[in-house]
């Protein structure tokens, strides 16, 4: 029974979440950074108070729905004017801020869309350390299930290594203290101590004070690692600390639960219930329910250990009417201490409700997110053990021993054959229980009681009792083995005298192999020289056309900025009009212009900062796109946009007039679809069919087309133009009107390529 409680506590002990990456102290008030928004003019400097203040409502103290949905409308202004500054620094952060927004309000998926952009914005433009707060985001979009740990400890390692880079010494530290928290949640425990005392060493050097966090976690550590005296060390160390610092958040909280629990396993019960007392009213004054449930189970267990039944049982009923909305996790172990205790206590009526209520919480848990749910099964084993219900307490054993082995703890795996030897003794399979028994020494490397071995004596009797009539068979099977050992033997000897003749045959072989060798070394060493010779002159050609190569394409670059430019020296120029007119229509129909300038422009803007000058991204494409029509038209806050584009490149002869079509289809959305200003939703989606068929859908909730309005014979320009590149690419066009209006577009990717490696063709002909 005592073995359980040592691994029992390992999940659920962390009472203070991991604090947020990105949650750097605040410069400014939330009504400060607003009155300097007030006063500041559109530049970038504005973007960085736009972000700042975003990123203050995602950080409030208990910040609602409300708040996060202004800070996402306040990302979006940030990213529109770092847009148009070319503030890249400003579009990854916007993308950043975005992504915590996101996972604050449980849009996991959506969050590692925007982190993921962050991450690609800030690599292309070299932002080493918003890089690394990127990835540490995007970490914490994972969960504590030991596969999303893994990808948790992934983009922290890579956080890591760059903080190393631009030489920031804190976030080193900050990120290796959480990775050894992880580590330790994943059980690799001696690469857990060795990143927290990385930590430690980094912290001193910068003569960081608040290290409570960082004792607590390193005597936590420790005592996993059955270390218990620097455990104890460790752990006074952060009450000292916290006490000098004068700490009375949850983490003091922490600190006493885990020295307690430090205690409870050297078997030091009553100092383990004297620090559970101290940690239990911290928790109930924070009114943290998780927390006052794990530091309660926790006294409950060391009440258990000290034969105080009653007392914990009067707790754990205590807590079950104060907090009865726990998780399903804690209510889970706190049914398996009731059937422990009234077990105990030989109440096994009161046993049975609560392991019937165990049982039906085990099947509503997700064994995916609470993997090491087996830790909770002893006390219903020896439940159904005691009362003979063999039926219910097979499968309980079965998976304890397959989540056993899979943990690789050896006395895990030693109580599991330990319950396989309970089980089958109470059945009367002595030979599978003496097999179990043997087994379960065998980890243990321990010495049997007195009691257990008069046990296993008993069922030794009864075994050969009961088989007697076989022993003889046995007998007579072990004499055939001696003698076939004793024949094997003898071959053994013949076989060594063979050995050694044929080891001296081998020798002189040998000796003969290598004169033979070092003649032919000589001569491969000659032809070597050649062939070295023969290399160096390959090696100068290749590095000859690799510079050639490298100017054609610093040739391409050039070419796309300056296309970029002029195109945008244009848009200049269309701008420049908007002063010298008053007529609506002629100023729609620059705006307009304008936009096809800026469609064209930004597919050589990405031409140019890319690494591939054939191929563009279509959906970071589409996405700015969509944004700068939006807020051409000043629709951020009535517009909400939907983009689902998957993460493909085009090439750049079938990327522009795709663009172009977006461009037309969304302005017409925006200039007719929503009158009045009234709000509403403009969707553009891309979908991938079979044999590289593409489907471009654009729509709106909008009012529609007017009545007896045929979009097929429309002359307007924004649809001739959507007609003519329909069939420049070779597309089928449809529009249709149901609930708003919808264009859908289906076109080949693989017809436009093959075209444009046969035009290719021709002009090198």
């Amino acid at each position: 029974m005592h073995h359980l409680f040592r691994f029992l506590f390992f999940v659920g002990v962390l009472l203070t979440p991991l604090a947020g990456v990105l949650a750097q102290p605040q410069a400014h008030s939330i009504d400060s950074l607003k009155v300097l928004l007030k006063q500041s003019r559109p530049d970038t400097n504005r973007a960085k108070l736009l972000l700042e203040l975003a990123r203050s409502y995602i950080m409030k103290p208990g910040e609602r729905a409300a708040d996060l949905d202004t800070a996402l409308l306040l990302v979006r202004q940030g990213y529109s004017i770092s847009r148009y500054f070319h503030f890249t620094k400003g579009e990854g952060n916007a993308y950043l801020i975005g992504a915590q927004a996101y996972r604050e309000k449980g849009e996991v998926q959506q969050a590692r869309r925007f982190g993921q952009t962050a991450i690609n914005r800030f690599v292309k433009n070299h932002h080493s350390a918003e890089l690394a707060a990127a990835y540490m985001e995007m970490g914490n979009t994972f969960g504590n299930s030991n596969e999303e740990l893994r990808q948790k400890v992934k983009q922290y390692e890579s956080a890591l290594r760059l903080f190393q880079q631009v030489g920031n010494l804190e976030r080193q530290a900050v990120t290796l203290k959480e990775l050894g928290d992880f580590y330790q949640l994943l059980w690799e425990h001696a690469r857990a101590l060795a990143l927290l005392k990385q930590a430690l060493t980094i912290y001193q050097k910068i003569g960081h004070k608040d290290l409570q966090g960082l004792y607590d976690l390193l005597g936590h550590v420790s005592t996993e690692v059955n270390d218990f005296k620097a455990a104890i060390s460790y752990g006074l160390l952060a009450v000292k600390t916290a006490e000098l610092r004068k700490d009375t958040t949850l983490q003091l909280c922490t600190i006493y639960n885990r020295l307690g629990r430090t205690h409870y396993y050297i078997k030091e019960y009553e100092t383990a219930i004297t620090y559970y007392k101290k940690s239990l009213p911290i928790a109930l004054r924070h009114n943290d329910v998780n927390a006052i449930w794990t530091v309660g189970l926790n006294l409950a267990g060391a009440y258990f250990r000290t034969n105080q039944y009653q007392n914990s049982l009067d707790l754990l009923v205590d807590l079950s009417n104060r907090y009865p909305h726990t998780d399903l996790y804690n209510r889970v172990r706190a049914a398996s201490y009731f059937i422990e205790n009234y077990r105990m206590l030989r109440q096994y009526a009161q046993a049975k409700k609560y392991c019937n209520q165990f049982q039906q919480l085990i099947t509503e848990q997700n064994k995916k997110e609470e993997p090491n749910l087996p830790f909770l099964y002893p006390g219903a084993i020896h439940f159904y053990i005691d009362t003979r219900q063999f039926h219910q307490v097979r499968p309980l054993i079965t998976e304890y021993n397959e989540w056993a082995k899979q943990s690789g703890v050896k006395e895990l795996i030693a109580l599991s054959h330990y319950y396989w030897f309970k089980l089958d003794s109470a059945q009367s399979d002595y030979r599978s229980a003496i097999v179990h028994f043997r087994r379960y020494t065998a980890f243990k490397d321990s010495v049997l009681t007195e009691t257990k071995n008069k046990e296993i004596a008993k069922i030794q009797i009864a075994y050969e009792t009961e088989k007697k009539d076989k022993r003889l068979k046995v007998n007579e099977k072990n004499i055939q083995l001696l003698t076939s050992k004793n024949a094997a033997q003898q071959a053994t000897q013949n076989f060594a005298i063979t050995g050694a003749v044929l080891l001296m045959l081998l020798l002189g072989l040998t000796y003969n192999r290598y004169r033979l060798k070092q003649r032919t070394n000589r001569q491969l060493e000659a032809k070597q020289r050649l062939i070295d010779q023969k290399n160096q002159s390959l090696q100068q050609v290749l590095s000859e056309k690799e510079q050639l190569l490298e100017e054609r394409e610093w040739m391409l670059k050039e070419i796309h900025h300056r296309v970029k430019n002029n195109l945008q020296v244009i848009s200049s120029m269309l701008n420049s009009q908007f002063d010298f007119l008053n007529d609506p229509t002629a100023l729609s129909a620059i705006r307009e212009s304008q936009n096809r300038v800026q469609v064209m422009a930004l597919i050589h803007q990405k031409l140019y900062m890319s690494d591939n000058l054939g191929q563009i991204n279509m959906n970071e494409y589409v996405h700015e796109i969509v944004d700068y029509l939006i807020e051409s038209f000043d629709r951020f806050q009535t517009i909400h946009p939907q983009i689902t584009v998957p993460d493909v490149h085009f090439d750049v002869s079938l990327a522009t007039p795709l663009g172009l079509i977006i461009n037309e289809a969304v302005t017409n959305s925006l200039k007719y679809a929503f009158p009045e200003n009234r709000p509403g939703t403009v969707a553009v989606r891309l979908s991938c069919g079979e044999e590289q068929r593409y489907q471009l859908i654009i729509s709106d909730d909008g009012v529609g087309l007017p009545a007896g309005f045929d979009a097929t014979r429309s002359n307007t320009l924004g649809l001739t133009m959507i007609r003519g590149l329909s069939k420049q690419i070779r597309g089928t066009l449809d529009i249709t009107q149901c609930n708003g209006l919808e264009i859908s577009l289906q076109f080949n990717t693989a017809a436009k390529t093959a075209r444009t490696v046969l035009q290719s063709a021709k002009n090198a002909d």
